[in-house]
């Protein structure tokens, strides 16, 4: 119970009801002890004065500390006194609060025996009552052996049976209870010896009136059910069944050290697929809390301790436990001025090992964790954005019949869009605008561009999906092979290395797009911006990456401007630039799809790229009858007319005309619209004439 020491030369010491501090009778008792059985008076009575006045305060010699004729000697029989009086008013004392009861359930919950309850009570007070963990300090520096016999002459336990309870191995530390600082090599305060990581937990322990398993609400908590299901996951492959069936077993075996790694982009759904899982197996899932009761992130220790509780409290229940972001954790980078790591590794490697629950660890960055620790893991989940089918799926589904198609279109060929920020903001949206039918286009959109503008990334009004003109024909294309039964061909072998070659605009872009349409497959198109970097070696990881991604969706592949990639390398004059098409190369081989390349430079690539490619495809100028096809098919769409049909017969005598400069001219028409089939036909033909030849003089001009 809180009291208040009250001055007093005589023997009687009564209670005098609540003190300011959290001060109680048995903390008093052992600040007692602490002065007189183990020496802390050497320290706390100086020669003019008290170390400490509050604790002197508490102790009853308020009135000897601001003494004229303070004495040491007068001062330590005074103190004596005082302990005489206090322990004839309190012969017997108990545990404040609510800390006995709680103390006692929790040891009905993990299995702590009446030693190790009345341990982790003492380290509780220790470190909520300010007077005892002040008095602590008045012992000075300790070393492991004599805090032993501290805590064996507060407890009245016999010192040799103190050591083993704090042990590594002892139910208080793995519990994540108490954190045992024994290295002999240094020497620290008690409290500093004995630490309880989270205050939170202190404050549950001594004050809470819940259910034991409440104790630990703010290192653990059951998670919310999810709201996908497998269909959601079927570009994982076999991997969910694997991890289904291997944690059916490991529940029902009772199996210790099973681990599972996902990790993956944010907003991938590694944490609904945690939840699914765990609803598949009929288990219960808690999550590792990230944050303490005030929103502050916890550190990545306290977050381990949290994760050795939520075993032991949770070792009857079939459960699952969840750690997202665990990045900190396996973050084995020095400390700064310390060169000391932020982890202990081996203490990580056993804990991955020795787990008694199933563990799910949540990445969106596995780059930090070294090998050693990434092959502990039982089974490894990559979470990549889904593909394209199965975004428009969770598109659909999130939006239900609420968004329209334009904007569906958008959302799904954004390549960067994930399943977190589309439910996000369609639950947003159907929110503001409960009433049914109602779009919520305009809202979606606002709410995913905002996101993906703060992610980095291109907006959906920004990102423009190539759409081919309704009058698109690979008749249109000037090729020097016939391209008649190229698509038959591919249906039956759609394992493929094309390489389109030829001067730009002629059409090598947008015949891939058709390529894919015809195939039914989604396109994929990659250029030297996306894939090229300044750090050594990232060139090259994009190129697998563009590989890998392109055979997850089952997509075509089409690498623009490739002679960035696979330029002759008996020209190359920096290392990287070997590599990087030595990397090409390589993916080219293994690649089990259709890759398409495409350049404008066909005699800057490596020759041994060149055996790689099943077929070679030219693309020319535009022929005379291709040039009026085109020229009447954009008079129809900008509807023009030239009855005399002289203004196409002009375009038919140029040689140098290609689809991207009528694609240039009909994109000027929608802000600058063309009067006449004349003027359409001039504009045409001043495109021409910029790629006419110039003749530049040699040597010097004056």
């Amino acid at each position: 119970m809180p009291i208040r020491r009250r001055s007093a030369s005589s023997t009687t010491l009564r209670a005098s009801g609540p003190h300011s501090s959290d001060t109680c009778a048995l903390s008093l008792k052992w600040v007692f002890m602490l002065m007189l059985d183990l020496g802390g008076h050497r320290n706390f009575i100086q020669r003019h004065h008290f170390n400490d006045d509050e604790i002197a305060a508490e102790l009853g010699l308020q009135e000897l500390v601001d003494a004229d004729d303070f004495s040491p000697a007068p001062a330590l029989r005074r103190l004596k006194r005082e302990r005489l009086a206090f322990d004839l008013a309190f012969p017997v004392v108990g545990y404040p609060d609510r800390l006995q009861a709680n103390v006692q359930a929790l040891g009905q919950l993990i299995g702590l025996d009446a030693i190790e309850q009345r341990i982790l009570a003492f380290c509780v007070l220790l470190h909520t009552d300010p007077c005892l963990n002040d008095a602590s300090d008045q012992l000075g520096a300790l070393g492991f052996n004599r805090t032993m016999r501290v805590l064996s002459t507060l407890l009245d336990i016999p010192q040799q049976d103190v050591a083993p309870y704090l042990a590594n191995e002892g139910r208080l530390a793995r519990a994540g209870l108490i954190e045992v600082n024994a290295r002999s090599c240094t020497v620290s305060t008690l409290s500093s010896r004995l630490v309880i990581e989270s205050s939170d937990f202190l404050q549950q322990l001594r004050f809470s009136h819940g259910q034991p398993i409440e104790l630990f609400k703010y290192a653990f908590r059951l998670s919310p059910p999810g709201h996908l299901s497998e269909k959601d996951y079927h570009h994982l492959g076999r991997s969910l069944e694997i991890a289904t069936i291997y944690l059916k077993k490991a529940l029902a075996e009772g199996r210790r050290g099973v681990n599972i790694l996902l990790y993956g982009p944010p907003g991938t759904g590694k944490t609904q697929l945690s939840r699914l899982l765990a609803r598949l197996l009929g288990a219960s899932l808690y999550e590792i809390a990230c944050t303490d009761s005030d929103g502050d992130p916890v550190s990545a220790h306290q977050r381990l301790c949290a994760l050795r509780s939520a075993m032991s409290a949770l070792q009857s229940q079939k459960a699952l436990l969840l750690l997202d972001e665990i990045e900190d954790i396996f973050d084995t980078s020095p400390l700064p001025f310390s060169g000391k790591s932020k982890t202990q590794k081996g203490w990580i490697n056993r804990m991955l090992e020795e787990n008694s629950l199933p563990c799910f660890w949540l990445s969106n960055d596995i780059e930090c964790l070294d090998n050693a620790y990434i092959r502990r893991f039982d089974v490894v989940i990559e979470l990549p954005n889904p593909p394209k089918s199965q975004r428009e799926q969770i598109v659909r589904e999130c939006g239900g019949d609420r968004l329209g198609e334009v904007l569906v279109e958008k959302l799904v060929e954004h390549e960067e869009m994930t399943p977190a920020v589309i439910a996000r903001a369609a639950r947003i949206a159907r929110n503001l605008h409960p009433r049914a039918g109602k779009r919520l286009d305009a809202t979606v959109e606002c709410l995913v561009d905002a996101t993906l503008k703060a992610q980095g990334f291109e907006q959906l009004g920004r990102h423009q999906v190539q759409q081919l003109p309704s009058y698109y024909s690979p008749s249109l294309i000037n090729a020097d092979i016939s391209l008649d039964g190229l698509i038959d061909g591919l249906r039956k072998h759609p394992e493929a290395r094309l390489c389109f070659y030829g001067p730009p605009g002629t059409g090598k872009t947008a015949f891939g797009h058709w390529l894919a349409q015809e195939l039914k497959k989604p396109l994929m198109v990659q250029r030297v911006s996306d894939l090229v970097s300044p750090f050594v070696g990232t060139t090259e990881q994009n190129l697998a990456k563009a590989f890998e991604k392109a055979s997850d969706e089952q997509a075509v592949l089409l690498l623009d401007e490739v002679d960035s990639f696979l330029q002759d390398r008996k020209k190359a004059t920096q290392s990287w630039e070997v590599t990087a098409v030595n990397e090409m190369l390589t993916q080219m081989e293994s690649y089990r799809g259709l890759f398409i390349a495409s350049t404008n430079l066909m005699r800057d690539l490596d020759e041994a790229s060149l055996r790689r490619f099943d077929l070679k495809i030219h693309f020319g100028f535009l022929k005379p009858l291709q040039i009026q096809t085109l020229f009447n098919a954009h008079l129809q769409t900008l509807k023009l007319k030239d009855p005399a049909k002289t203004s196409g017969l002009r375009l038919s005598r140029e040689v140098n005309l290609t689809p991207g400069d009528f694609a240039l001219i009909a994109r000027r028409a929608r802000f600058k619209p063309f009067a006449s089939a004349e003027e359409l036909a001039q504009a045409l033909l001043a495109e021409s004439r910029l790629k006419m030849p110039v003749q530049r003089p040699i040597g010097f001009v004056n």
